[in-house]
């Protein structure tokens, strides 16, 4: 389950409960947005929904909340939705609707997190001393005002942030084709099997995929590409995580199972969403380092 069709499905329930009440539906927006709230504990995702829309129909917003939580968690992929303070909804996803996420990034390729609303600065200078990809994410990265290390950035070691990022893409893409040589295939779409996907490491790396929408929105909206940068930066760490935490490809002669296929998808996944960021900042995301 994505971001959007998670606000999709809040939408839904607060119009569901709007016509039991009979409330006016002219005060129900056309979208809405879920947030990833500050403390993991606090569940998978938030929503602000109850408290936009009480004072407009004239009911507590806890009261509202505690009826759209009630119509949200009847909604598949929907494990509990708690209210929180004076009406704030915490929702918790079920392990498959969670891990659906990777199918979805990879099925939605480029289109995944896509803005056209973002411009990248390029410095033909900085670009002849450091290189292209560098240069391109130092400015993005970077506020005007901030002292950049060019020597840094020529370094082929985790502290350079471009190295690190696309070190990770091209850790992706190495596993693709090691799984490739030994038969390992994500399979059909309807095979996969997201609930497999319950290690911790897997859930903090969907968790960070699934923000990538809204960060990208952001950005834009500001005109902040350091926040895709920042962002990648997390997405990469997470990437590490998971792969040193949970074998993808198959040892010897052991057979291929659904776990590692599961596997396969959240590597692929996690690939376009590196691609798909360093895109938008003008850099390259390489098959191989």
């Amino acid at each position: 389950m994505t971001p959007a069709s998670l606000s999709d499905a809040v939408l839904a329930a607060a119009r569901s409960v709007f016509a039991a009440r009979r409330l006016d539906g002219a005060a129900l927006p056309e979208r809405t947005s879920v947030e990833r709230p500050r403390n993991p504990e606090h569940g998978d995702y938030a929503s602000t929904i109850a408290l936009q829309l009480a004072e407009r129909v004239a009911v507590a917003p806890h009261e509202l909340a505690a009826a759209i939580a009630e119509e949200l968690g009847r909604q598949p992929g929907i494990k509990s939705v708690e209210v929180a303070g004076p009406g704030f909804l915490n929702i918790r996803l079920d392990v498959a609707a969670a891990g659906a996420l990777a199918r979805d990034i990879v099925l939605a390729a480029g289109e995944y997190g896509h803005t056209d609303r973002l411009t990248v600065s390029a410095d033909p200078q900085m670009e002849h001393a450091v290189g292209r990809d560098a240069a391109r994410y130092a400015l993005a990265r970077y506020s005007s005002d901030s002292a950049i290390d060019i020597d840094l950035l020529t370094r082929a070691t985790p502290d350079n942030p471009v190295y690190y990022v696309q070190y990770v893409a091209a850790r992706t893409a190495s596993v693709a084709r090691n799984a490739a040589e030994v038969g390992l295939t994500r399979g059909a779409p309807e095979d996969f099997h997201p609930e497999l996907l319950a290690h911790q490491s897997e859930n903090e790396l969907l968790k960070a995929l699934g923000q990538y929408p809204a960060v990208v929105t952001r950005a834009a909206e500001l005109g902040e590409p350091h926040r895709i940068a920042r962002y990648l930066e997390e997405l990469a760490r997470a990437s590490h995580r998971f792969q040193d935490q949970c074998r993808v490809l198959p040892v010897g002669d052991e057979p291929i199972t659904d776990l590692q296929r599961a596997r396969l998808w959240l590597n692929d996944a996690t690939r376009t969403v590196i691609s798909n960021g360093l895109g938008l900042l003008g850099v390259s995301a390489p098959e191989r380092m």
